[in-house]
């Protein structure tokens, strides 16, 4: 359904003279709901509030005018999809969360008043806020984590990368080692080793004079039997990737990470926890961009700016 809106206008007329003030404006349009300049200037003038009621939405240091309307859309997109899963947040149940959030910290309802008012915050606002938080959370866990998969591989790579000068760090390693002799390659092919190799592992073919590359399949193999060269070079190498090449001997290495393991220690068990759980923040946010943008393209959406 498309709608035309105009402005609020609040006309004074004196003798002879019209004045006029601008009350307020629609900023955007999502449905048949209307995001108005009153709305995204109340939101801008109780932030610290927000923030500290719902961090998960409100994390920025300020927003801009557009900012708070993608809020505010997103909030109406989610409300949307629960409703369409069967879920429909009543008064009782923000009222039941407010209790409990009231019993947690050790307040009454005079505190929280008084904390409310202290921020610019009505009760009402509040209790909207509470709805927002319990709808949020309940999107995140049926429509986002389910499309979200985090693996230990990816929790070991990116520890590794907090602690790369970490000399005590063991790793365990599956390779497929490519060699070519110093006397059968030039200095342009070594520049581009690592492309041909990568476009090999998906054609199968290699350019012409690259006959005499040898393979070779490394099994399990731990750093202790390795030689200084190759453990520096696939320290600095990701699962799934290729080394840069590395001369040892007679003959230029590179080396395809088909696993790398590490060797798990205490203080990676230690950090593993709060890893997933970046990992897995950094994930739901992107996750629900990708959600909200496509999302947004089965309503009606309009901003006008």
């Amino acid at each position: 359904m498309r709608l035309t809106f105009s402005l609020y206008l609040f006309i004074i007329i004196f003798p002879n003279t019209l004045y006029a003030k601008l009350l307020d404006k629609v900023q955007a349009v999502i449905n048949d709901n209307i995001v108005t300049m009153s709305q995204v200037k109340r939101i801008q003038n109780n932030l610290s509030a927000r923030k500290n009621i719902f961090p998960q939405v409100y994390n920025r240091k300020s927003y801009n005018d557009k900012a708070v309307v993608n809020i505010l859309i997103e909030g109406q997109l989610i409300k949307h999809k629960l409703s369409k899963i069967g879920y429909v947040i009543s008064d009782d149940q923000v009222e039941g969360q407010i209790k409990a959030t009231e019993k947690r910290l050790g307040l009454n309802r005079d505190a929280l008043l008084q904390f409310l008012n202290q921020n610019s915050t009505t009760f009402d606002e509040y209790f909207e806020i509470i709805r927002s938080t319990i709808e949020y959370n309940i999107f995140i866990s049926r429509v986002i984590s389910p499309l979200i998969s985090i693996t230990d591989q990816e929790i070991k790579n990116t520890f590794f990368k907090m602690n790369r000068e970490n000399k005590t760090l063991a790793f365990k390693y599956n390779l497929v080692d490519f060699s070519l002799n110093k006397n059968h390659i030039k200095k342009s092919m070594l520049k581009n080793l690592k492309d041909i190799l990568t476009k090999y592992q998906t054609t199968g073919e290699l350019p012409l004079g690259f006959s005499k590359l040898q393979t070779n399949l490394i099994d399990n193999v731990t750093e202790g039997g390795l030689t200084n060269e190759i453990k520096s070079t696939l320290k600095t190498t990701d699962e799934g990737e290729f080394s840069n090449p590395t001369k040892i001997g007679d003959d230029y290495h590179v080396f395809f990470v088909k696993k790398k393991d590490l060797v798990e220690s205490d203080l990676y068990i230690q950090n593993k926890k709060s890893i997933h759980a970046k990992l897995y923040e950094k994930a739901v946010n992107k996750v629900s961009k990708l959600w909200y943008a496509r999302e947004a393209t089965n309503h009606y959406v309009k901003y006008f700016f």
